[in-house]
């Protein structure tokens, strides 16, 4: 039976062998589909991105280090060579700016008055039901040599998508285009050095800081109830604390003055849904109503919880989780929030 998570532990190379170890099959599979969806979709040969890719190592030597060992250790593990590794792990970047994604995330966050006092957040990951195997998506339970623990949502091969440590950092990613791409850091590095960090003033400083390659936005909660928007472009970056609540689907929200270059059709529509559940429900949203939230059909075929359809029809949503940030605790649909229970999990010690 294929296991939906696995535990690593020791150093950042120690780990990625052990995922390339556990995950050896489910990172060639990924690898492998990678190269028949852009043979098929625009006749490239993705080994042609191995060399590509190579640009940035010197980024990643500088700005995420630990993940680069941990890409080396996981190639080591899977009896792969480190370029296919990279590859995979940077395969976003590949795909992005091509025409006509698909309808992609949204997430949201919210906290005091909302919640009572409680801090929690959600997002759904919908992608190209035809760029990844999504029935091999895993949780990757980190457990480090300093007592650090990351909890992180992804497709094997690549380093983290979204997720929460056992510090009360939760981290959550959606896609966003103002048509500019730089010389930076891969997204993938980026969030998973992001689940490194101890605090979300931390997490914010290295987002402002960092060269980023393309255009992102990173959601950031603590176990404190502080929320943080950070849109983040080539050519600048807009920080956005909330006091009490933020939903972000993929077009910019608080950069205005950006050009927004996003294609997708259905994300004003998705914003303005999650914005009326949050109000609808204020004062009493719990980890049950963020599940829920998730699952909204409203709207038809712009709805929140995703599924092809004529319009869109290799459209989907492959996972939605809801992070209860005061408990420490990851709850997981592998699939259509509305078909597939959630599941859940737990780090060893919490810093509550």
């Amino acid at each position: 039976m294929y296991t939906r998570q696995i535990e690593v532990s020791g150093d950042c190379y120690q780990r990625g062998v052990q995922i390339g170890r556990q995950l050896q099959d489910a990172i060639l599979t990924n690898y492998k589909n990678q190269q028949e969806f852009y043979r098929c979709s625009e006749n490239f040969d993705y080994q042609k991105w191995e060399q590509l890719c190579q640009r940035y190592v010197p980024a990643m030597q500088r700005w995420t280090p630990e993940v680069l060992e941990e890409l080396k250790g996981m190639a080591q593990g899977a009896q792969l060579p480190f370029q296919t590794v990279l590859a995979l792990a940077t395969a976003y970047e590949k795909s992005f700016g091509r025409d006509c994604p698909p309808e992609k995330c949204t997430s949201f966050f919210v906290t005091g008055a909302a919640t009572g006092g409680r801090t929690i957040a959600g997002q759904t990951n919908d992608e190209n039901l035809r760029e990844w195997r999504h029935e091999r998506d895993v949780v990757i339970h980190h457990k480090g040599n300093d007592g650090s623990e990351i909890l992180t949502y992804t497709h094997p091969g690549v380093p983290a998508y979204m997720g929460l440590n056992n510090r009360g950092l939760t981290v959550l990613w959606t896609y966003i285009d103002n048509g500019k791409t730089g010389d930076g850091v891969p997204t993938s590095a980026i969030i998973r050095h992001l689940l490194s960090l101890s605090s979300i003033e931390e997490a914010v400083r290295f987002l402002e800081e960092v060269p980023h390659d393309i255009p992102n936005q990173f959601g950031l909660a603590d176990k404190n109830g502080k929320l943080a928007c950070v849109e983040c472009f080539p050519n600048r970056v807009y920080t956005v604390w909330e006091k009490e609540s933020f939903v972000h689907t993929n077009h910019n929200v608080y950069a205005l003055e950006e050009p927004d270059c996003t294609t997708g059709k259905t994300t004003r529509d998705r914003l303005a849904t999650m914005r009326e559940l949050i109000a609808r429900h204020h004062g009493e949203i719990d980890v049950e109503t963020a599940k829920e939230f998730l699952a909204s059909h409203e709207k038809g075929t712009h709805s929140i919880c995703v599924h092809p359809n004529s319009e869109r029809p290799f459209s989907k949503t492959l996972a939605a989780m809801v992070f209860d940030v005061d408990e420490g605790v990851m709850h997981i649909a592998f699939g259509n929030p509305c078909e597939v229970p959630y599941q859940t999990y737990h780090f060893d010690h919490y810093q509550s």
